[in-house]
């Protein structure tokens, strides 16, 4: 298995962990034989306000730098927050500045891309396109763009390539943790500052 460098809060499990009745050994072997490689997908799509959505694993030390530049390239001037936790919808902010939102989740940025429960993007949109950039609980980025250009050319400069065939950590057993308790503090502070 070629598996990218994980955030401290997802890891795979230990035999001891899983629940009874799992067939360990299958499950590890499906896991080790897996495409779970740094590299994107991405697909066309037809009747939304974005013309393109692509998912991306990442290795953890890159997560924050492909975000903002993700950001920078794909999202206007004017955007909103999105925070949450692993499980549940999404708390969106107010429009604000690019700017002040990427402020906001800078403090916290060890936090945004290491614990297993957090997750976070941003994004804008207007009568005619949507774009948004999402990192989820299990630390991949899902995308929604209309720019395929400058999205691939983005990732390619990380050297993060279209994989076939690309699978991702969740599709197998999985365990998320916390950092720590001050972590979900920290994420109320984000809601503060962004307004939600």
């Amino acid at each position: 298995m070629n598996l990218y460098k994980l955030p401290l809060g997802i890891r795979i499990p230990r035999n001891d962990e899983y629940p009874n009745g799992y067939d360990i050994d299958s499950i590890n072997n499906k896991r080790n034989l897996a495409n779970i490689t740094e590299g994107f997908k991405i697909t066309e799509v037809k009747g939304e306000k974005f013309s393109y959505y692509a998912t991306i694993n990442i290795d953890v030390d890159k997560i924050w730098d492909v975000f903002c530049s993700l950001t920078s390239s794909l999202i206007d001037d004017i955007a909103y927050g999105i925070i949450g936790f692993k499980d549940e919808k999404p708390i969106l902010s107010k429009f604000a500045s690019i700017e002040r939102v990427i402020e906001v989740f800078r403090k916290y940025k060890f936090e945004l891309t290491n614990d297993g429960y957090l997750q976070f993007g941003i994004a804008n949109y207007d009568d005619n396109s949507l774009n948004e950039i999402f990192v989820t609980s299990f630390k991949y980025m899902t995308i929604w763009t209309n720019n395929k250009e400058q999205l691939v050319e983005t990732l390619n400069s990380f050297g993060i390539r279209q994989v076939e065939n690309l699978q991702f950590i969740d599709e197998f057993p999985v365990v998320s943790e916390a950092l720590t308790a001050k972590e979900y503090y920290g994420i109320n502070i984000i809601r503060m500052l962004l307004g939600v």
